[in-house]
Formats: C-alpha cells, structure tokens, sequence
C-alpha cells in the first residue's frame, strides 16, 4: 500500500508539473511566453539597477528585487540563477553601451580633430554613469568584489576601451597628427583616475555639475593622449 501511495503521487506531481509548463508556454493576453519573460526580464533588471544602485549589492537579495519589479522569485529562477546572474547582466548592458557610445564619438571621421575625437569619445562613454547616480555606483564600486567572474568581465570591458584607445591613438600617430607614446600607459591612467573621480562625484551630498565634471575629464584625456609628450630634462 505504502509503494502505490507513493506512484500515485508522483504521477499527480508529474502531472501538475506538465500542466504547469504547458500555460508557462502558452500565450496570455496575446503575448508568448518568450515575451513575458522578456519583460519580466527588463522589470528585473531595472529592479536591480534600483535596488543595487542605491542599497548596495550586498544589502539588496532576490526577494527585494522581485518586490521591487513586481515579478515572483518563481519568475526570477526561472530567468537567473543567481542574483549575481541579474547583476551581470545589468552591468554587461551598462558597459556595452557607455562603449557603443564613445565608438561613435570616436567616428571613422579623421578629418576631425584628434582632441576633439578623443574628448567627445570619452565624455561619452562616462555620459550614462554622470547621467544617473546609480549606474555610477553599479559600474564604479559595487562591480569590486562581487566574484572573479565579475572581475573577469569588468577587466573584459575596460581591455576593450583600451584598445579602441590603442587603435585611435596608433592612426593619428601614422597620419602624423599626434607624437608616438605608450597609448596603453595612457589610457589605464585615464580609465584609473576617471574610476576615483566618477566614485568622488558620485559620494558627495553636493557634487559639482556634470558639465564641469566632463570638461575636467575631457582635458584630462587630452593631456594623456594627444598634448605632446613631457620630455626628460
């Protein structure tokens, strides 16, 4: 008796489970389920930047982003799994378009100047952080120490404006426009010093304009990259 108890209930659980991912898989008011998961998806995500943009990373769990988005925890597994998952994701999307951004400041018109290039390109790319606090706290202090993974794609970004710097840097040098340096030197000591500019910035109760805060770091990435080089005494 114990053993038929038990196969019958294990037929109603495989039944309730197929039936539960047959409506998982079924339009609802129109929509598929690959587009209701693709919205629950944005609500996380922007829950994520809320939550972990101003609590922190460590303070905000998975059930005050599913609260925060009005999405289940059911849902969330279903999408990540891991809350680290979510944040990855809101950074790699965050990071691909601050560099989408500086690549067309950067342009394919070599007919502008390289200052001017190489400051458009950099304001650029730091726009979305000044724009918004929080993705200033995501992308510059909450990224440090989350795992090696998110070490690993944070590095994977910052090689990839380094070489965009690189590449730049090397056509002016051929089209005779700028001096020869080490571009890559450069280019860390810019990326280094706009990270503890934009996390002062973003600390202070009164902050300066996010004008003043692109136009001092616009000529900073003038000096480093295309003011000719200080030559030893």
């Amino acid at each position: 008796m114990v053993a038929l108890r038990r196969t019958l209930t294990a037929m109603r659980t495989a039944t309730f489970s197929d039936s539960a991912s047959e409506v998982e898989g079924r339009a609802y008011a129109g929509r598929s389920a690959a587009e209701r998961d693709a919205e629950r998806r944005e609500k996380l995500k922007a829950a994520s930047l809320e939550m972990i943009g101003t609590q922190g990373y460590v303070a905000t769990t998975v059930e005050r982003i599913c609260s925060q988005a009005g999405v289940s925890t059911r849902h969330f597994y279903q999408l990540y799994e891991t809350k680290e998952d979510a944040f990855v994701d809101v950074y790699r999307d965050l990071m691909a378009e601050s560099f989408q951004h500086a690549l067309a400041a950067f342009g394919d018109d070599n007919e502008r100047p390289m200052a001017e290039r190489v400051a458009a390109a950099f304001v650029a790319y730091l726009g979305p952080m000044f724009a918004d606090p929080r993705v200033a706290r995501l992308a510059f202090v909450e990224i440090m120490g989350v795992s090696p993974r998110v070490e690993e794609l944070r590095i994977s970004f910052r090689e990839r404006l380094i070489e965009l710097v690189e590449r730049e840097g090397r056509a002016a040098v051929k089209r005779g426009e700028i001096e020869r340096r080490d571009f890559r030197f450069a280019a860390l000591a810019l990326v280094g010093a706009a990270n503890a500019t934009v996390y002062d910035w973003m600390s202070k109760p009164s902050r300066p304009t996010n004008s003043a805060m692109e136009s001092a770091l616009a000529n900073l990435a003038i000096t480093l990259l295309v003011a000719p080089p200080r030559r030893n005494q």
